[in-house]
């Protein structure tokens, strides 16, 4: 008996923004752990290595000798943008789950159906989504050869920015018509405030200088990219009008920091404006009408949702000061991503996402997400959808249906000194109640000398010291919940 669930159709797994390891001939360029930070202990080369003019990134005929040669397999950070964690645990869960076969796509190879297309995530998104149709023009009508019956189609896994790439090519590029769902885990649809911070603003932290990552990240389309798309920006500077209507960033009508206006407005435009249901491929229809889109929702995180302007300059807030009445109850999200965000544009009136208390770091990889993934993933195994007419898609109905009071809310730094102490915070209805003892475990290439916990306030505070330098991951527990993130000691 087969251990394994058949499965004919063709697995593309796509991972977010610095997801994917960098490589130029031997030299790793990104590749954890302390991807940023060891850059950062040699003097600035490792931001040499990585930065790049814009106008020369975004052509795709540009070669600069950096390739994408893979997916991480650790955690690392972009400080304040955001942080990811391994894809190692979502390829192992789906090559034991599922009968499928494995690809290289650097490699013209045998036909495949399971495969990670890494991208080089500096440049425009664009430029990857067409590079990823040449992928995918080349091996699926190879998988299609191995069928004795039936069209195989594609099923997208992207987590974060992934899954923007996979939409374009699916809206801009025609993809929609070879692809059967788009499983996306915290990926910004409408953009996120840390991107818009962070080109306002640079990054701030440690007390370090960190003027040469924030002009290397500012120089990358793919973060611009990343910007709100939707009314978040509240400007009360003197003169503007209609000091506390919310506006899209490229609306605002004057200079805010260091934040390019044209960029953005270029990447609303160009970008995502392409991939809107008016100027697609597939104009006159949605997008969930013709693939299964399936948004796994982050919740129960203290995120940024609204950004205020006035003469001290711009600050991104958790409050919610640009969302009227009607969207409150969305103010959540996965520490990075609003949960507003991570709702497509397609589904705004339909509340067919699913919802899980995850970070936007580590969503893709805890038990508990894979599991419903698998579950998820063997709908589409079974073969029997061109028995029913025209494709209805699957639903979230594996994923969680909906956000519940007994959240935790992690919160930890991205990158921590070496002679810092780690503070993790973690906060619930439970560890407020007293009924569950709160339980930390930090793995990674040290233990902890101490770790003191005290606990107020309904949250529980734990305080970790002498760690060495590396990537390190972090689960808080309270009684049968548990949520997973991931730091940096540089």
């Amino acid at each position: 008996m087969h251990d394994r669930l058949r499965f004919d159709d063709f697995i593309v797994v796509l991972p977010g923004i610095g997801g994917s390891t960098l490589h130029r001939g031997d030299q790793a360029v990104w590749k954890p752990p302390l991807a940023l930070g060891g850059a950062l202990k040699r003097r600035g080369r490792g931001f040499e290595d990585l930065a790049g003019d814009h106008d020369l990134l975004d052509d795709p005929e540009y070669g600069d000798g950096v390739v994408a040669s893979g997916l991480i397999g650790g955690g690392r950070s972009l400080p304040g943008l955001t942080k990811v964690n391994q894809y190692n645990r979502m390829r192992e869960r789906i090559t034991q789950g599922l009968d499928v076969v494995e690809g290289d796509c650097a490699v013209d190879g045998t036909p495949a159906n399971y495969f990670e297309f890494p991208y080089d995530w500096r440049r425009d998104n664009r430029v990857s989504a067409q590079r990823l149709k040449q992928f995918i023009d080349r091996e699926l009508p190879k998988w299609a050869t191995t069928l004795p019956y039936g069209r195989p189609k594609i099923v997208f896994v992207c987590h974060s920015m992934g899954g923007l790439v996979a939409k374009y090519y699916l809206s801009a590029l025609g993809g929609w018509e070879h692809c059967r769902a788009l499983i996306t885990f915290g990926t910004p649809f409408r953009g996120s405030l840390a991107a818009l911070d962070l080109l306002a603003n640079g990054v701030r932290k440690l007390g370090i200088d960190f003027n040469a990552a924030s002009s290397v990240l500012r120089e990358f389309t793919s973060v611009h990219q990343l910007l709100p798309r939707y009314p978040v920006v509240v400007d009360r500077r003197a003169g503007t009008p209609g000091p506390e209507r919310a506006v899209r960033v490229h609306e605002l009508a004057g200079a805010v920091g260091l934040l390019d206006l044209k960029r953005a407005a270029a990447a609303y435009e160009d970008f995502h404006r392409r991939m809107d249901e008016d100027r697609s491929t597939h104009a006159g229809k949605s997008l969930a009408s013709l693939v299964s889109m399936v948004p796994v929702v982050g919740y129960g995180h203290s995120t940024g949702q609204s950004a205020v302007i006035d003469r001290q300059g711009l600050r991104t807030t958790d409050g919610t000061v640009a969302l009227d009445a009607s969207k409150q109850w969305l103010a959540t999200g996965d520490g990075t991503v609003p949960a507003l965000s991570a709702v497509p544009v397609e589904l705004s009136e339909t509340g067919t996402w699913a919802w899980e208390n995850a970070t936007h770091s580590s969503m893709h990889s805890t038990t508990t997400v894979l599991d419903r993934l698998i579950k998820a993933l063997a709908l589409y195994s079974t073969g029997l959808g061109d028995l029913q007419g025209p494709e209805q898609g699957i639903g979230p109905s594996s994923f969680a249906a909906g956000p519940d009071s007994r959240a935790l809310d992690l919160r930890v730094n991205e990158v921590y000194t070496q002679d810092e102490p780690v503070v993790v915070t973690c906060a619930s209805t439970d560890i407020a109640a007293g009924t569950h003892p709160p339980q930390l475990t930090i793995s990674g290439p040290a233990t902890p000398a101490e770790v003191v916990l005290d606990e107020h306030d309904g949250a529980a505070r734990w305080t970790a010291v002498g760690l060495s330098p590396g990537s390190y991951e972090v689960t808080a527990a309270v009684g049968d919940r548990s949520v997973i993130d991931v730091f940096e000691v540089w």
